[in-house]
């Protein structure tokens, strides 16, 4: 019989969707493995509410594959303004940090198991680079102010 003690966290907090369409995503976690000849890039991303975009799982592309390594290169290319040419060398710590605009669309998929679906966010496209995370109603509400 196993014994042992395990110590509450709490509730679990549940897990949400990135909205569907326009969002500023800031990349949070880059790593590369493995270190030397990097093959994945995994990536954490969220958004201003702080959901990321594949929950508890990190957004992986596999450079390998030939769709995995386009995504990355869209990523880079429209996201920093970065154009991978044939031989150049990119270091992916230039992408830690960095805010980029990307299409959100949700993708649906049948269980492994049992009845229903379950729904993924995906990154539709980059649309570019942004320097951080605005608010667009506070920025129309001081436009309004007046400066002295």
């Amino acid at each position: 019989m196993a014994t042992g003690v395990i110590v509450g966290k709490g509730k679990p907090k549940g897990f949400r969707l990135i909205p569907e369409g326009e969002q500023i995503l800031h990349i949070t976690e880059v790593a590369g493995k493995p270190r030397a000849g990097i093959k994945l890039v995994e990536m954490k991303m969220t958004n201003v509410d702080g959901i990321s975009l594949t929950g508890p799982r990190k957004q992986t592309y596999d450079l390998e594959s030939d769709g995995g390594y386009a995504a990355f290169y869209y990523l880079v290319l429209n996201g920093l303004g970065i154009d991978l040419d044939d031989g150049d060398e990119f270091d992916i710590s230039e992408l830690e940090d960095a805010y980029i605009v990307a299409d959100i669309v949700h993708k649906h998929v049948p269980r492994r198991e049992g009845d229903g679906e379950m729904t993924f966010s995906n990154i539709a496209k980059v649309i570019g680079p942004a320097s951080g995370f605005e608010d667009v109603e506070d920025d129309e509400d001081d436009s309004d102010e007046d400066y002295d």
